[in-house]
């Protein structure tokens, strides 16, 4: 083969390989400000929704404030959530307040780690890793609580 074959085949490979960088930046991008940046807006409004729902003093405002996060869920995949929430508007007990917080606290908490993942330079599978990450994290404090229990 001629060196300016050679060379030819090069900068065919060299502009194919500089496409494909700049239509997966461009698509990351997009993604990134669309779909990350809304997540947040949603992450956000159930940090301020969710103690307003506990803090409610009558029926009505409970009812209107679950409405209103019911509203932000997926009706395919947070049923749990939606079952806490109608258990403490139905009737309101402290335990019943901390299991909602505690499942909400929960569920940001596995967001959060999705969209750090998403946002990173490998986003493949990251629900999967999140929900490993946040695992990992609950062992490790459920030893260090152990831990401290037995020290005392």
């Amino acid at each position: 083969m001629e060196q300016w074959q050679i060379a030819a085949i090069a900068a065919v490979v060299g502009a194919l390989t500089s496409l494909f960088i700049s239509i997966w930046g461009v698509t990351r991008n997009i993604r990134h400000k669309s779909v990350i940046e809304e997540r947040q807006r949603w992450r956000d409004a159930l940090r301020d929704l969710v103690p307003a729902l506990i803090s409610a003093e009558d029926g009505a405002s409970r009812a209107r404030i679950r409405d209103s996060i019911v509203l932000r869920m997926n009706p395919y995949k947070d049923n749990a959530a939606i079952q806490l929430m109608d258990a403490f508007v139905s009737e309101p007990s402290r335990n019943s307040g901390q299991a909602v917080v505690a499942h909400f606290q929960d569920m940001l908490k596995r967001d959060w780690e999705k969209a750090k993942i998403e946002g990173s330079f490998w986003p493949q599978n990251a629900t999967r890793r999140a929900d490993r990450i946040v695992e990992n994290q609950k062992r490790m404090a459920s030893r260090q609580q152990l831990a401290m229990t037995e020290d005392q």
